[in-house]
């Protein structure tokens, strides 16, 4: 058996509405309509088909909720995400055994209430953050409490990485340019994130908790001499 534990998805209910409430800026239609499959769960089905033993523990596409919409909105969108992707992994239990829940980042306090949510009436195997909320560091005060209550329940948090286009590679540009953003950009920004947990003691003080880190842990594997 092979278990992909970082697919992405969307579950239409929250696609749909989070077209209606996205910024324009972040031209989601365009985007998403070139990968059908993170909506078509009968698409996805029939490509897994063509690959014996492939199960999936799906997550939540790109992009992080947070910049999605506003503290008073993003609790919601949450709920309507892991409400899908629930109910995808329940109508196919052989093909998707789990489900990792997403979180309303700019709302910690919302963010702790799902977290217990999705995992008790849900059945969520874990929570999926992004390396900043918005452009938040992870170790800022306000979100200690969702790793609190993550090291509390015993189960891992998914990071995957978060760095748009418009982050310059130069501090005279204006956006990045050939897609550096993504290509080296990504691994950078995982490898900074882990660097600042470790750094500001949050394993001192949770030694339960657990981090499963997009891309193999970035470039930390590389780079550990450095550190």
């Amino acid at each position: 058996m092979k278990i992909d534990v970082f697919p992405h998805i969307m579950p239409r209910r929250y696609f749909e509405r989070m077209i209606q409430v996205a910024p324009p800026g972040l031209a989601l239609q365009k985007r998403m309509r070139g990968i059908p499959v993170l909506v078509d769960v009968e698409q996805r089905l029939r490509i897994m088909d063509r690959y014996e033993g492939y199960v999936q523990v799906l997550t939540l596409a790109n992009p992080p909720i947070e910049i999605v919409g506003p503290p008073d909105v993003t609790p919601d969108l949450a709920k309507l995400a892991n409400d899908g992707m629930a109910e995808v992994a329940a109508k196919h239990p052989d093909r998707f055994p789990g489900f990792v829940a997403s979180l309303p980042m700019n709302n910690p306090d919302a963010a702790v209430r799902e977290i217990d949510r999705a995992i008790d009436d849900l059945g969520a195997t874990g929570v999926q953050i992004y390396t900043n909320v918005a452009g938040r560091p992870l170790d800022s005060p306000e979100y200690q409490p969702v790793f609190a209550r993550m090291a509390q329940r015993d189960l891992p948090i998914w990071m995957h990485p978060a760095r748009p286009a418009a982050f310059a590679d130069y501090a005279g540009e204006k956006r990045s340019k050939y897609d550096m953003w993504w290509a080296f950009g990504w691994p950078y920004e995982t490898s900074v994130a882990m660097g600042r947990l470790v750094f500001s003691g949050i394993f001192d003080r949770h030694p339960r908790l657990k981090i499963i880190t997009h891309h193999l842990g970035a470039m930390v594997p590389f780079c550990a001499g450095r550190v």
